[in-house]
């Protein structure tokens, strides 16, 4: 159950977030929890940085979003972090389903920057207009061309020590689907604070993900501590890995 939440006094310039807004978005978070993509595993701390680094990484490809949202709740193991995207009206940022963009996680302990950024309130944002540099908006996040399809292939990636070059192709070998219009596999990585967050999935000749009758990619995803240094060699400095 979430309790108790206040916002920061927002600065100049800043979209002001009112009581009725913050009442408004935790009774919609409450809704939608369940539903809100979860890292599995208990982080021991997370930190400002981190916190915003999401929200620059995995931002939405919408005009629109204008401010990133951390709402904390107290846990058993912890804090219970939920980062989601709002608009330029403080509406929160949803896909099709009606699901928020964002993440939830469990920490033992916020660094003293974000405690800080707390301060006594659950309630704190940062504005993201023009968060990322011009240069950047060119070579978008590997990850974003996919959007909402990610979602359908695991609600909560498994972690796992170490992903090796040989694992990876077998993979795609041994797990092929059974469909004539798979010509190639993607493998795409991307940071995460436990390590890279792992995509495998299975493209057309047009390099168009293929998906099941039901509209889901095939394909799989996981966290991997680790990537092997052959791996890595294939990688790069490119997130995104083609196989013929």
């Amino acid at each position: 159950m979430i309790l108790n939440w206040f916002s920061q006094k927002p600065s100049e310039g800043e979209n002001k977030i009112t009581i009725e807004d913050e009442k408004r978005i935790v009774d919609y978070i409450k809704e939608w929890l369940p539903e809100i993509l979860a890292i599995p595993e208990i982080q021991t701390i997370i930190t400002f940085e981190q916190v915003v680094s999401y929200f620059k990484s995995d931002k939405p490809q919408n005009s629109a979003i204008r401010t990133g949202v951390t709402i904390r709740q107290s846990h058993a193991e912890g804090q219970l972090l939920i980062q989601i995207f709002l608009d330029q009206y403080n509406q929160i940022m949803c896909r099709p389903d009606g699901s928020p963009y964002g993440r939830q996680l469990v920490a033992r302990n916020l660094d003293r920057k974000l405690s800080n950024a707390f301060g006594s309130n659950y309630f704190t944002y940062v504005q993201l207009k023009d968060i990322n540099p011009k240069s950047d908006r060119v070579d978008q996040d590997v990850f974003s061309q996919f959007g909402d399809l990610l979602r359908d292939l695991l609600r909560l990636p498994e972690v796992i020590p170490l992903i090796s070059y040989d694992d990876a192709m077998k993979y795609f070998v041994g797990d092929r689907p059974n469909d004539s219009r798979i010509k190639k596999g993607a493998l795409l990585r991307k940071p995460h604070p436990q390590g890279y967050h792992i995509v495998q999935m299975f493209l057309n000749q047009n390099d168009d993900l293929v998906c099941d009758s039901l509209g889901r990619p095939y394909g799989r995803q996981f966290i991997a501590r680790e990537i092997d240094e052959e791996l890595q060699e294939c990688f790069a400095d490119k997130d995104v890995i083609i196989v013929q």
